[in-house]
C-alpha cells in the first residue's frame, strides 16, 4: 500500500506538469520509454536499485543514456525520482499516471475473464455495449480461466457482472439447500 501511494504521489506531480503542458501522451509515452530502457538494458536496473552508489552517479549515467530520447521535463522528472531515491517505483508511477490519463480522457479498463478465448467480434460487441452503457470507453482485457467452466466475468473498477457457470451453479446449489420438502 504504501508503494501505490509513493508512486502515487510522483504520478499526481508528474501529471499535473503534463497536463499543465498540454503534453499528456508525449509525458506518457517517454515515461513509458524510460521503464522499457531501464528494464532492457542489462545491470541498469540493478544499477538504479543499489544502495552504495550515489544518486550522482546514477543521474550522470541517466543523462548520458536518456538526454536528446525525452524532453527535458521528463528528463527532469528523472533525475528528481533519482535524487529521491525512488527509482523503485518507476513501474508504479508508470501505472498511476497511465490510470490519471485515462480518467481524463474518458477511458476505463475493464477484465474480461471467460472459459476459453471470446472471439475478436464479440469482444468488440461487448466493448462497444459496455462503453454505451457507462458513459466511457471501455478497454476490454481478456483473460482465460478454465475454472469457471463456462460464461464470462467482466470486472469493471469494482463492479463485478458474473454470468458464468460456476456461479449459476452455485447460485443453485445455494437455493436447493434452502428449499423446503413438503
Amino acid at each position: 500500500m504504501l508503494n501505490k501511494s509513493v508512486a502515487r504521489r510522483y504520478a499526481e506531480a508528474f501529471f499535473s506538469i503534463a497536463r499543465e503542458a498540454e503534453k499528456i501522451d508525449e509525458f506518457q509515452l517517454e515515461l513509458q520509454a524510460v521503464v522499457d530502457t531501464i528494464k532492457e538494458v542489462e545491470n541498469l536496473q540493478e544499477y538504479f536499485s543499489h544502495l552504495l552508489i550515489p544518486a550522482k552517479e546514477k543521474k550522470e549515467i541517466a543523462a548520458k543514456i536518456f538526454k536528446g530520447k525525452i524532453s527535458p521535463m521528463t528528463l527532469n522528472f528523472l533525475m528528481m525520482v533519482l535524487d529521491k531515491r525512488r527509482q523503485a517505483y518507476l513501474e508504479s508511477i508508470l501505472e498511476e499516471y497511465k490510470d490519471m490519463a485515462n480518467e481524463v480522457k474518458n477511458i476505463t479498463k475493464a477484465d474480461l475473464i471467460s472459459a476459453q478465448e471470446v472471439p475478436e467480434v464479440e469482444v468488440k460487441s461487448l466493448q462497444e455495449k459496455l462503453s454505451a452503457s457507462t458513459g466511457k470507453t471501455v478497454q476490454l482485457k481478456q483473460t482465460v480461466d478454465p475454472s469457471l467452466l463456462g460464461g464470462i466475468k467482466i470486472r469493471i473498477g469494482d463492479q463485478i457482472m458474473d454470468g458464468t457457470i460456476a456461479k449459476k451453479l452455485e447460485m443453485l446449489k445455494t437455493q436447493l439447500k434452502q428449499a423446503k420438502i413438503s
